[in-house]
């Protein structure tokens, strides 16, 4: 009876070992897109003396709810001593059983945006079934490209009241099986950022499960006021899954000339958006107090349409104190007459002081 014992004993731990010994490592992006192929991509590496006929099962979950959204098994192979890169080809035929709506069926499909968990089990198949490694792995999925705002244009002083907003959806089309929108426009209070003004004020216009990509305002809701300037932003969802957010953008209704503001002094930067827009013709003349060391100015002037950089900006040394700067438009290389900039300032604080400017022939 004591020699029954012992040889129960030995066995299972041999079992523990071969189990500790085989070893499954998941190559799965952490954040991004994700084909369902490539739940397959993984690296088992078997350090015991034996080799295995397997079959390799998974488990996807949802990581918030912990719902069960897909189980699959792969079909018979091969794991000898060492390491195994495996795919979906090396442990065709794969056989899937989507849980629930939303997972597209075809092997290279892109899965939905969401908060995963998927488990993996390697079993050993040859006689009676062997349970030799485990392993689970959280990832993320996220679109390449959040919505894009397209009308009314950023920074625009519109004429007349706009009675449509457009942007393009977030990309690629695949990772998205119930698109919707929450657009939200508030208006900006003196001396606030855009950004500030979406997470503190209360809507000016709120609209939730959007369907297009275009919403028409209605004409019952109230007018915006004139010279007042508001921020507005589309938040994407993929059923009840977050879909990306688009940026900030800014709009006023009142006369283009009204905002106009011509410089025969230096125009003072500011750590927040004023909607003023200031008009050079032979230099970008600005002014501000730095109360830190004397330094190298931290710059950047940029094209607001299209958020493209001038290069090669001219090196500027900051005194204490008030400093006063003009900086000559011949040397500004690519810069164009009539287009809306923003010159921005980084060493200044904790916060960027930036002005809003055009240059006039």
């Amino acid at each position: 009876m004591k020699k029954i014992f012992v040889i129960i004993t030995v066995l299972l731990t041999f079992s523990k070992v071969n189990l500790a010994q085989v070893s499954i490592q998941p190559v799965l992006p952490t954040v991004g897109i994700v084909q369902k192929s490539q739940l397959w991509n993984l690296l088992v590496v078997n350090n015991t003396s034996s080799s295995y006929e397997c079959r390799l099962s998974l488990v996807l979950r949802d990581r918030i709810t912990g719902i069960e959204l897909l189980t699959a098994a792969s079909g018979i192979f091969t794991l000898s001593q060492g390491a195994k890169q495996l795919n979906a080809n090396v442990v065709a035929p794969i056989q899937y059983n989507n849980l629930q709506m939303g997972i597209d069926n075809k092997l290279q499909g892109l899965l939905p945006v969401g908060s995963y968990t998927v488990c993996y089990t390697l079993t050993g198949v040859l006689q009676k079934e062997l349970n030799l490694a485990e392993e689970c792995v959280p990832f993320d999925i996220e679109p390449l490209s959040p919505p894009m705002l397209i009308t009314p244009t950023d920074s625009s002083i519109l004429e007349v009241a706009p009675v449509q907003f457009t942007w393009i959806p977030p990309t690629p089309d695949g990772m998205f099986n119930g698109l919707h929108y929450d657009v939200i426009i508030v208006p900006i209070n003196d001396g606030q950022k855009a950004a500030e003004a979406i997470q503190e004020n209360l809507p000016f216009y709120n609209e939730g499960n959007h369907l297009s990509t275009l919403l028409n305002y209605p004409s019952s809701m109230p007018s915006f006021e004139k010279d007042k300037w508001y921020a507005w932003q589309v938040l994407a969802k993929d059923n009840q899954n977050y879909a990306g957010k688009s940026e900030v953008w800014v709009f006023k209704v009142g006369v283009k000339t009204k905002n106009k503001i011509e410089t025969t002094s230096y125009a003072e930067v500011k750590s927040f958006y004023t909607g003023k827009k200031y008009y050079f013709k032979d230099s970008i003349s600005f002014s501000f107090i730095n109360p830190y060391a004397v330094n190298k100015l931290e710059y950047s002037i940029k094209e607001i349409a299209n958020k493209n950089k001038i290069n090669d900006l001219p090196k500027i040394n900051m005194q204490d104190g008030l400093n006063q700067i003009a900086i000559d438009i011949k040397k500004l290389r690519h810069i164009k007459y009539n287009q809306e900039y923003v010159l921005e300032i980084y060493n200044l604080g904790n916060v960027v002081h930036y002005i809003n400017f055009v240059i006039e022939k």
